[in-house]
């Protein structure tokens, strides 16, 4: 669910301006799209765009919430144990962006990027699981 959540919101992102900053990039691509969303790209991309990017993010998740939501109600009223499909990426998302709007995650992304010059290259998916997400989730136990 991830990959798709991701190539969804890579899609999108692609969708509304950043394919200029992609192809100038300049290196060979790497085989998944996800990873080709990088620091550079991202650092080339326009403020509205991180946002749509987010956004992106935001809608697929919240789909799936809703979508879970619905199965573990059917579940319930059959009498069954109610279940989450909701990924470990999904359930961060929801506790490491709850009070958090997208301009907050863009500039948390950018200081990131703009601490480490050296890690351009890294995908800026890695960069939200391991600084944003992964430690909301440590500090929300």
């Amino acid at each position: 669910m991830k990959k798709i959540i991701a190539a969804l919101a890579l899609a999108l992102s692609l969708a509304v301006g950043t394919a200029p900053a992609l192809a100038a990039e300049g290196a060979a691509r790497p085989a998944n799209p996800v990873d080709q969303f990088t620091g550079t790209v991202w650092m080339q991309t326009s403020h509205d765009n991180k946002a749509a990017f987010l956004f992106g993010i935001d809608t697929a998740i919240t789909v799936e919430y809703f979508v879970n939501s619905r199965a573990a109600e059917k579940a319930a009223k059959e009498g069954k144990a109610p279940s989450s499909n909701l990924s470990r990426f999904e359930k961060g998302w929801m506790t490491a962006m709850k009070d958090t709007d997208r301009n907050q995650v863009i500039e948390k992304i950018d200081a990131w990027y703009a601490a480490h010059p050296d890690k351009q290259d890294i995908p800026v998916m890695n960069v939200i699981w391991f600084s944003l997400i992964k430690p909301a989730l440590a500090a929300s136990k």
